[in-house]
């Protein structure tokens, strides 16, 4: 019994002294974890940022050829709250991890089901959701450090960039932000079991004017609108905005004057630029 006190004395003592000898610092390839908003989705990366420190990384340190995990450490990471469509893929909400099969013209990318792999190591073909082909394009000035990120923001999207070194690709990220806006409408008031607000009236008669899907019905929940909160004169000029585009001047020139006065009596420091928007309204009913 001594002795294997003893023993178990020896090595907690190595265990501690292995856990003191454990120096804390910083990673050369830092995770970088990044949350934006695309279209209605709310999608995640996290990877890790590897430099290219002097060496030559296409070709040489990553193979053409060879799968790679996009990124340093762990395998590269997507998560999407919403379904989107990327390449001919429609992707479910979810997470998955990414992979790539980097090519001097081309790259293959791999969306898979299993995220929590390191690296590249037991990946497993039956395991994918899918691949997309994408072309590369060269850029200028040599990238320094690795970059995944979206840009060229629509509302229905953005592309999604991998930059390092003097290679660039673009995947378009598409969110079917109509369906998704329809559906809200349809539960927060055609169907509707409770009270609903005036900016609920609102925002669903801006989103069929912005679409032209139905002018009549904006119309129809802009009066609305204004009927609970007369005194936003927002509303008002929206409701002009309207009526001009369906050729009703008089019934424009009516509320865009209604908008004006009120957005007056509101300035200068709350008018919002209403103000200008009515003036350049009513002149084009003049």
């Amino acid at each position: 019994m001594k002795r294997q006190l003893l023993l178990l004395s020896v090595l907690m003592l190595m265990l501690c002294g292995f856990a003191q000898a454990q120096i804390n610092k910083p990673s050369i390839s830092p995770t970088i974890k990044t949350v934006q908003k695309v279209g209605l989705a709310e999608i995640s990366l996290e990877y890790g940022q590897p430099n290219m420190q002097g060496r030559t990384i296409f070709g040489n340190l990553i193979p053409f050829g060879k799968l790679w995990r996009t990124g340093a450490n762990a395998s590269t990471k997507f998560t999407t709250d919403k379904n989107i469509v990327i390449g001919l893929l429609e992707i479910p909400a979810g997470t998955y991890g990414i992979y790539s099969i980097p090519e001097k013209e081309s790259w293959t990318i791999i969306f898979h089901k299993n995220a929590k792999l390191w690296g590249a190591s037991n990946f497993k073909e039956e395991e994918e959701f899918g691949r997309i082909i994408v072309n590369t394009t060269t850029l200028k000035d040599a990238r320094e450090t690795l970059s995944i990120a979206f840009e060229n923001f629509t509302t229905d999207g953005a592309d999604l960039t991998i930059s390092w070194e003097h290679t660039q690709i673009k995947l378009a990220v598409l969110v079917d932000s109509d369906a998704i806006i329809l559906d809200e409408i349809a539960s927060k008031i055609t169907n509707a079991t409770g009270e609903i607000k005036a900016q609920t009236y609102f925002d669903a008669g801006q989103f069929y004017q912005f679409k032209n899907i139905d002018l009549d019905q904006a119309e129809r929940w802009y009066d609305k609108a204004i009927e609970m909160r007369p005194k936003a004169f927002w509303y008002k000029y929206y409701r002009a905005e309207v009526a001009l585009l369906k050729k009703e001047y008089e019934v424009a020139k009516t509320y865009a004057s209604q908008s004006l006065k009120q957005a007056k009596a509101q300035a200068p420091a709350t008018d919002f630029g209403y103000i200008a928007k009515n003036e350049l309204l009513l002149a084009k009913l003049k």
